[in-house]
């Protein structure tokens, strides 16, 4: 378990992270996200020692990082996939690690079979692609077999099968107990692997909840006409004036590129009522969630502070 109570962290005259609390558990992958500039990194490297919180503390299974006592049998983490000696094979690297940690040489060879580089293993770091390097970051982190493990955009320059086999990988390590936090802007993928969602911008706490509770929370304040519907209906019908039906119906309709219509403010029931008033045949009438990333995007719209105009 993290336990982040009050995490501060100021340079001069700007908070990077301000007043954080929350908790990441065992058992889960937590995705831990927010816009560029959010905070995120910084809050990762204060949690592992890197960086000295202003204010506030930063537990790992109730203790400071530095205050345990062989830390990467505790915590395992993957911050940034290029940082090796590029001149280092990548079995070199990891038997660096091993050795300054008092770790077993032959967990070496299990973790470099594990993210599948045992054949290039022999190659320095430094001819890595980065799909190797981060293959090769993961191995470091589950190098001392931790309870906790952190990392930092880890399906960066993976192909599918890769961004598969890592998906598959976290769920794993948090099935067997672990504390799994990732961090990403990929919000598609952390749709299909978190199971609970901690959110910041500019520093500060946005939400920390199951990723269907966030899913369900997208703020009325923040929703476009096309969002408001997001959440709502596939409408298809054979007659093309039946979106205006349901816009008399009082419902929100948006018209899509494909000849379908989000429909949202109505329930299924209240669409085939009107169908069936109005002689209409229906062709699809189906839910459709919010996705993570539109649900994201309304929720962070305020903390955003690198965005570019349109043309």
């Amino acid at each position: 378990m993290i336990e982040l109570r009050g995490l501060t962290k100021r340079y001069r005259d700007t908070t990077a992270v301000d007043d954080l609390t929350c908790t990441f558990r065992p058992g889960v992958v937590t995705g831990f996200l927010g816009p560029n500039g959010a905070g995120k990194t910084t809050t990762m490297l204060m949690t592992l020692g890197l960086q000295r919180p202003t204010a506030g503390s930063a537990l790992l299974g109730g203790r400071r990082y530095r205050d345990l006592p062989v830390p990467m049998r505790e915590a395992g983490a993957l911050l940034d996939a290029r940082a090796v000696h590029h001149a280092r094979s990548g079995r070199n690297h990891l038997l660096a690690l091993a050795t300054s940690n008092g770790l077993p040489r032959r967990r070496v060879d299990e973790v470099l079979d594990l993210v599948g580089l045992t054949a290039v293993a022999g190659k320095a770091a430094g001819t890595y692609s980065l799909g190797m390097s981060q293959r090769l970051g993961i191995a470091g982190a589950l190098l001392g077999d931790p309870p906790i493990l952190l990392f930092d955009e880890p399906v960066n320059g993976l192909d599918p099968s890769g961004i598969a086999w890592a998906r598959t990988l976290m769920r794993g390590l948090a099935a067997e107990g672990r504390t799994v936090v990732v961090s990403s802007h990929l919000m598609s993928e952390m749709e299909q692997t978190a199971d609970h969602l901690v959110v910041i911008g500019k520093g500060r706490l946005i939400a920390d909840t199951s990723l269907a509770e966030f899913l369900a929370s997208q703020p009325a304040a923040s929703q476009t006409a096309a969002s408001q519907t997001a959440a709502g209906m596939v409408v298809r019908a054979a007659d093309a004036g039946f979106a205006e039906t349901l816009r008399g119906a009082g419902a929100t309709v948006v018209a899509q590129d494909d000849g379908g219509l989000l429909v949202g403010g109505i329930d299924a029931y209240g669409v085939g009522k009107l169908a069936l008033a109005s002689g209409t045949v229906l062709t699809e009438l189906s839910p459709r969630r919010s996705s993570l990333e539109e649900v994201f995007m309304a929720m962070t719209a305020e903390s955003v502070e690198f965005s570019g105009g349109a043309r």
